[in-house]
């Protein structure tokens, strides 16, 4: 399986003037590239050669998990990115005002560990098996899936994030960074969806899973594996539909 460079889902100079063009094209142009390249080069006649991008993170270690790692965490942060910024889903507010206290306690929380993580590394919101949701810090390349961690939302303190627009104001960066989240996308991944089925109506609900087929509860449904399906009715998890909440 060959890696390729994610799309971005806005123009290179949307972020600007808080994430400049030239940052971008460094950035995501060259850095990730960059990873992306090595990690194809390193898992020629390997195990790796044919997993996805997710299973490496989690299986590998050394110069494969590096790039790998790397190579979905800038694309996790890329994505999540947006110039058009919409204010925070309520249900969002809710769960974070539940774990954190208050949305203003959370973004505190989240700006200091992003201060204070010591050299190059990612700051990670993140929810557990039973959609707790906290926050990580890890260096380098770390990243929280190896740990059984759900990324939510993330921020890359790496100096090659930030150096370009805005030098060693790294405290600058971050309030910038606060300006581009896409709050909607943040909530999709901490707030477990409920898919239906289209043939005869079974819900899949995140919370229960389907232990009776090895799927726990807590599982999400993006993370079945594809060949699952409906314990009712048989139908392949590919016709099933996102449920209206």
């Amino acid at each position: 399986m060959k890696h390729v460079m994610p799309e971005l889902p806005y123009a290179p100079e949307a972020l600007a003037p808080k994430m400049s063009l030239e940052t971008i094209e460094y950035h995501y142009g060259k850095h990730l590239q960059t990873y992306i390249d090595n990690l194809n080069r390193l898992i020629v006649g390997t195990p790796y050669e044919t997993m996805p991008l997710g299973e490496i993170v989690r299986r590998a270690d050394g110069a494969v998990f590096n790039n790998a790692a790397q190579s979905w965490n800038h694309t996790f942060f890329f994505r999540m990115l947006t110039p058009a910024q919409k204010p925070m889903p309520e249900k969002l507010a809710a769960l974070l005002a539940r774990d954190f206290g208050s949305v203003e306690n959370f973004r505190q929380q989240f700006t200091q560990a992003a201060l204070g993580l010591f050299g190059s590394g990612w700051v990670w919101l993140v929810a557990d098996k039973s959609w707790h949701l906290s926050i990580v810090a890890r260096p380098n390349a770390g990243n929280p899936m190896t740990e059984g961690l759900r990324p939510v939302m993330t921020i890359d303190v790496w100096e090659h994030a930030y150096y370009i627009d805005y030098r060693n104001r790294r405290a600058d960066f971050i309030a910038a960074f606060w300006e581009l989240i896409d709050w909607a996308k943040v909530a999709d991944r901490c707030i477990p969806r409920r898919y239906r089925c289209t043939a005869c109506d079974y819900v899949y609900d995140p919370a229960k899973g389907d232990p009776e087929t090895g799927i726990a509860p807590g599982t999400p449904f993006e993370e079945i594996p594809d060949d699952w399906s409906c314990p009712l009715c048989g139908l392949d998890k590919g016709a099933f539909v996102p449920v209206e909440e």
